[in-house]
């Protein structure tokens, strides 16, 4: 794609690289790099595109972090003995580096060079400009505004409390970070909100067309892109920041929003990982693990370069996965939290009597019958990571025979965001504002007609949906044309292990690209038709509020492992629960507790026992900012 080659010479000026000794050298900008031009204003279109395509070279340089990052501080991923020094340090939480022993993970000047280049341009671009009765360059800002709030609640997720600069920075006595205000994440979020209007909602994004493609000089072709693929959509972006601000019913809205009356409509769609038959004896279906690697459609991704000579190439395959260029030593695997997790869920296969037509659940009655540990619950961990045994050369003495593949590892696309992710932030949004039941709906059944006036605990919610002002995401749903996915059956026989079994095969049949199923239903069978998989009756709504809380963080831990969300759904969870009053621990700025909990057990095969060292580190005083949570801003 080449495009460091592309960048706008007036967008060149990068922050200085390397390990931060003070605050004084926070935003220092490099002398030696030709500094922004203040009389230089981008009111040509060939400006606005290379601008942004310089922006993206930058976010470029995040992308590894804002995967890396989120993972080694959570639950779900575990080191591997040849996990380098750096890495190992990100994970037990060693933010205690200094001028002498910089990590390479450890670099707030990245962010803020992509930062300072989109205050750049935001200042400069000429969005008063109109041709044709439309202004020309609005889709731009718009798109640039989205790149720097993202780009800020990465950095904020990693460092706790950043300097918000919302001017470029030009010279060296604008570089002193004392002059900026220090925000944790809420408060950050609240501030970037105050940039979108409301009319920013009905402007598309940019499409340059497609870019990419080229071959380079070893024969390799890089990755083909289409434009429309690298850019936020504003309500997206807009959503998260009001989540994170803690505006539940403003950020429901706009998820809703997006899903139904974007560019295009976003249903859930009926890929899942399936048993054969609910004698459980072969895994048959799976258009899960198909969602993701080169086939990979999310709504937003950074693209990566092919090699060295062009720029920016992602890690990622390297440290997930076992590959020539590690000897095929990974250096992260799943952690004992995520597998124990998964094995903890019931699959409920949707059985279907053709005489009679009789419909009932069958579970699996006894999990650890199955010899595959990823097998014994939900379907997705097995679906996208494969292990086996194998040796290329016998001599070559380094190489490891135990080889992982994780299928959600694409060198050349990093997502930012695709549906479920936004499914199960509009789930957290939902249920945060009072809407339990609908909340969990979206796992448990899909939103679409069906749900809200089929299924009772739904349908009563309406009356309290419309007094919130959320009524309106009943309508957004039901006239998208989203429909329950609906069932087939037939009876096949097939042979495993040399016996013939003839069952029941139960499939979704998908009439048009509009069927929807619930999030869980993708690796947990007909989620639908599982008679356990119930909010039980308890005894006030916060109650209800904090048991669907709970399931839709395990959903994301299901749905989205190894993509790079965990640490800041559990810190932003944790925040939702500090405002629960009556709770033990409620009030100030997290319930510390719940994120220490989740983290600290992810090594223990036994679910019950935790690293009581690593809980209190995390736990801090139980409410207060933890600032042992974070990688430090200043050294």
């Amino acid at each position: 794609m080449k495009l460091k080659n592309i960048i706008c010479p007036a967008l060149a000026a990068i922050l200085t690289a390397g390990v931060v000794s003070s605050c004084e050298d926070l935003l220092k900008v490099d002398s030696k790099i030709v500094m922004y031009d203040y009389q230089n204003t981008l009111d040509h279109a060939t400006d606005t595109v290379y601008s942004v395509m310089g922006i993206i070279s930058k976010i470029q340089k995040i992308a590894d972090r804002s995967v890396i990052l989120n993972e080694v501080r959570g639950d779900l991923v575990s080191i591997t003995d040849h996990a380098s020094t750096d890495l190992r340090k990100m994970y037990n939480f060693d933010f205690a580096t200094s001028a002498e022993t910089p990590n390479m993970y450890d670099s707030p000047v990245d962010y803020y060079a992509v930062i300072n280049n989109c205050n750049f341009f935001l200042e400069h671009a000429d969005t008063a400009y109109v041709r044709n009765h439309k202004n020309v360059f609005l889709k731009e800002y718009i798109t640039v505004l989205s790149y720097r709030a993202w780009t800020y609640l990465q950095m904020a997720q990693v460092y706790g409390k950043v300097y918000f600069v919302n001017k470029p920075i030009v010279s060296a006595d604008m570089a002193d970070a004392k002059n900026y205000e220090l925000l944790d994440i809420k408060e950050l979020a609240e501030v970037l909100l105050a940039d979108f209007e409301d009319r920013f909602k009905d402007y598309e994004i940019p499409n340059y067309g497609s870019l990419g493609g080229e071959t380079t000089g070893d024969g390799q072709t890089s990755e083909s892109h289409k434009s429309v693929d690298l850019f936020i959509p504003v309500r997206i972006i807009m959503g998260d920041l009001n989540l994170w601000a803690g505006n539940y019913v403003e950020a429901a809205q706009l998820y809703s929003e997006y899903l139904t009356y974007s560019q295009k409509e976003h249903p859930t769609t009926t890929a899942n990982v399936s048993w054969f038959s609910n004698e459980f004896v072969y895994l048959g279906d799976d258009s899960y693990s198909g969602k993701f690697g080169k086939n990979m459609t999310p709504i937003a991704y950074i693209p990566m370069e092919i090699d060295d000579y062009n720029g920016n190439v992602s890690q990622l395959p390297n440290i997930f996965n076992s590959t020539e260029d590690n000897d095929y030593w990974n250096e992260l695997t799943y952690s004992y939290g995520l597998s124990n997790l998964s094995a903890a869920q019931n699959y409920c296969y949707h059985e279907i009597n053709l005489r009679t037509g009789y419909e009932q659940p069958t579970y699996m009655a006894d999990k650890l019958a199955q010899d595959e540990v990823l097998r014994r619950g939900d379907l997705r961990l097995q679906s996208i990571l494969t292990t086996k045994t194998e040796r290329v050369d016998d001599n070559a003495v380094n190489q490891n025979d135990k080889r992982q593949t994780i299928a959600k590892i694409y060198p050349e696309k990093i997502s930012i965001y695709r549906d479920d992710v936004i499914y199960l932030r509009l789930a957290e949004a939902l249920n945060r504002a009072g809407l339990p039941n609908t909340a969990f709906a979206v796992l448990k059944y899909g939103l679409c007609y069906e749900t809200f006036y089929l299924y009772d605990e739904v349908y009563y919610e309406m009356d309290k949906a419309a007094a919130l002002g959320l009524a309106s995401i009943y309508d957004d749903f039901n006239s998208s044309r989203f429909e329950q996915a609906s069932y087939t059956a037939s009876s096949q026989t097939r042979v495993f292990d040399g016996l013939s079994y003839t069952s029941v095969y139960t499939t979704y049949y998908e009439p048009d690209t509009y069927n929807t199923i619930g999030i869980h239903s993708r690796g947990c069978g007909d989620a639908a038709m599982d008679t356990l998989y119930i909010i039980p009756d308890l005894a006030t709504i916060q109650d209800s509020i904090r048991y669907v809380e709970e399931r839709i963080v395990d959903e994301m831990a299901l749905e989205t492992c190894f993509e790079g969300y965990r640490f800041g759904d559990l810190m932003r969870v944790s925040m939702h629960r500090a405002q629960d009053a009556g709770y033990p621990g409620a009030g100030g700025f997290a319930d510390n507790s719940f994120l220490a909990g989740k983290v600290a057990a992810r090594e223990s095969e036994n679910p019950a026992v935790r690293d009581e060292a690593l809980y209190e580190t995390l736990n801090g005083d139980g409410t207060s900012f933890n600032g042992k949570w974070f990688l430090r801003m200043v050294k």
